[in-house]
C-alpha cells in the first residue's frame, strides 16, 4: 500500500474559485465604496457651487432715484434723510425684509442703520423703515414684482452735505450687498434727487 505524502503540487478547481470569488467580493466592495465617495463629493461640490452663486448673486435692486430731504448741521444745510425704493432684481428669490441691514458712511464716519415700525412716517434718529408696500400684500417677504418705499434717517451730526460723498450699503442677508454710492449736493433743496 502506498502511503500518502504531503504534496501541494495540486491546486484543485475548487481552490480556484474561492480565490477567485474572494478576489471579485474585494473588488465589488472598494468600488462601491469609491464610487459611494465619489458621490458623496459631486454632491458637495454642487451644494457649493448653488450657495456660492446664491451668495453672489444680487437679490435687491434700486428703482429709480434716491432722494435726500433736507436737514441742518449748524447753519449749513445738509441731507438728513433718504428715500429710495426697492424690489427684487431680475432672477431673485424672496427676500425677509426683517433680515436687511443697512450701513451708512462717509469720509469720516460709518454707522449700522438699524430698522424701526413706523409705518407711514419718518423713522427715529439712525433708523430705516419701510414706508410703503406697493403691488403686493404687506408681510414681511419681499416678492417678486413687490417694491418697497424705504426712508433712511441718518444720524444727527453725520448728515451729507455739499458734495460730500456717501455709501450706504443695503445687505439683503442672503446675496451680495447692495451699494448705493452717491454725492451731496451743490445746494440743498427741501427735497432731491441724489446722484
Amino acid at each position: 500500500m502506498k502511503a500518502f505524502s504531503r504534496s501541494e503540487e495540486a491546486f484543485t478547481g475548487l481552490e480556484a474559485a474561492i480565490v477567485l470569488i474572494a478576489f471579485v467580493v474585494v473588488a465589488a466592495v472598494f468600488s462601491y465604496v469609491v464610487l459611494g465617495a465619489g458621490f458623496f463629493t459631486t454632491q458637495k461640490s454642487q451644494e457649493v457651487v448653488h450657495s456660492g452663486v446664491e451668495a453672489a448673486s444680487s437679490n435687491i435692486a434700486i428703482l429709480g432715484d434716491v432722494y435726500g430731504r433736507n436737514g441742518t448741521v449748524g447753519s449749513q444745510s445738509a441731507i438728513g434723510s433718504l428715500n429710495f425704493t426697492i424690489g427684487l432684481a431680475a432672477g431673485a428669490t424672496s427676500i425677509d425684509i426683517d433680515r436687511i441691514t443697512m450701513t451708512y458712511a462717509n469720509a469720516s464716519f460709518r454707522d449700522e442703520i438699524r430698522q424701526t415700525f413706523t409705518p407711514y412716517g419718518s423713522p427715529p434718529v439712525g433708523r430705516w423703515t419701510v414706508i410703503t408696500y406697493r403691488n403686493g400684500d404687506t408681510d414681511s417677504l419681499l416678492e417678486t414684482g413687490e417694491q418697497i418705499d424705504v426712508a433712511v434717517t441718518l444720524v444727527t451730526g453725520h448728515y451729507i452735505v455739499m458734495n460730500d460723498p456717501f455709501t450706504l450699503e443695503v445687505s439683503p442677508g442672503v446675496g451680495s450687498t447692495l451699494t448705493i454710492s452717491k454725492k451731496g449736493p451743490m445746494s440743498v433743496e427741501r427735497v432731491q434727487a441724489l446722484y
